[in-house]
């Protein structure tokens, strides 16, 4: 079958034709969350320095948040570190996922934090019962879904007034790519990834798409911008896999070389030029609802 992108209203890009609900949830069931066949996308170990470096992410948060703890809900759990990293500090948190199996692996405890099936049904749930929170977090959830922007409306309603709201997704149809693509070193639109991937942004588009669902971007941040490393065919890990975890470990290393040897703050500074220069594997946005705009479900 082929796909196509199209361009959205919002100037992000949506995979056609697109998985009914139920496809996608046996999807993932039954492909990606594969406890029940032996599997699981947990099962791999981590080097001391990647699980220090997980904790970067929820360090940031807190650094950009700079306000005592209150609620948070993350949607799209995972393996649990956030999760965990906030508990400890005094934080009165819980979670949706589709499956406890991240946080069984790693932190068993939190299985009691979490509320689990589908997002938007229990989002729905939450809403309906008028529960607001000070931060959410969604990391790496957008991408996936069939209805982002519901997801984003939904999220909208659920923040408090003077909270915010942390995405994160992928940096895809960035000029780096292009340039990849350009100097034929990839293959046009490498960078899809269906039924994984539904939904695509870069830099430019992500905060419009906030902007028009009732959110006020305050921060931008870009990751390290891994692709980089496709620019020399020597380190080309699209085309040999066995190539990308050296070029993961080079992303860990430079930021936890940057976060120890200089600061957390120059950590986050170095990611707000990644944003402003286009770049990134990854880009975070912190958002705050804006007083007045619409919310609730599309």
């Amino acid at each position: 079958m082929s796909i196509r992108l199209v361009e959205k209203p919002e100037g992000y890009f949506e995979i056609e034709p697109r998985p009914t609900s139920d496809e996608l949830a046996a999807y993932y069931r039954d492909k990606y969350f594969a406890s029940d066949h032996g599997g699981t996308p947990y099962a791999h170990g981590y080097t001391a320095e990647e699980l220090e470096h997980k904790l970067l992410q929820p360090a940031e948060t807190e650094l950009v948040w700079a306000r005592p703890p209150g609620r948070l809900l993350e949607v799209g759990v995972g393996e649990g570190f956030t999760l965990d990293y906030f508990l400890k500090r005094g934080w009165e948190a819980k979670g949706l996922d589709f499956t406890d199996d991240g946080v069984r692996a790693f932190f068993p405890y939190l299985s009691e934090h979490l509320m689990l099936g589908d997002a938007f049904a229990l989002l729905d749930q939450v809403i309906a019962a008028g529960e607001t929170f000070d931060l959410v977090v969604c990391n790496n959830v957008l991408e996936h879904v069939i209805d982002p922007m519901g997801l984003l409306q939904r999220l909208r309603a659920i923040v408090a007034p003077e909270g915010l709201v942390r995405i994160s997704v992928p940096n895809d149809g960035s000029w780096l790519q292009d340039q990849i693509v350009q100097r034929g070193l990839a293959d046009p639109r490498f960078w899809l990834a269906p039924p994984d991937h539904l939904n695509y942004f870069n830099t430019d588009t992500l905060p419009r798409a906030m902007a028009a669902h009732g959110w006020e971007v305050v921060d931008h941040l870009g990751e390290f911008p891994v692709d980089i490393f496709l620019l020399n065919p020597d380190n080309d890990y699209m085309r040999d896999r066995s190539k990308g975890r050296n070029c993961h470990f080079v992303r860990v290393a430079f930021e936890m070389g940057l976060w120890k040897d200089r600061s957390l703050e120059a950590v986050v500074e170095y990611r707000r030029g990644c944003a402003r220069a286009g770049i990134g594997r990854n880009q975070t946005v912190y958002a705050r609802p804006v007083a007045g705009a619409a919310a609730g479900r599309r």
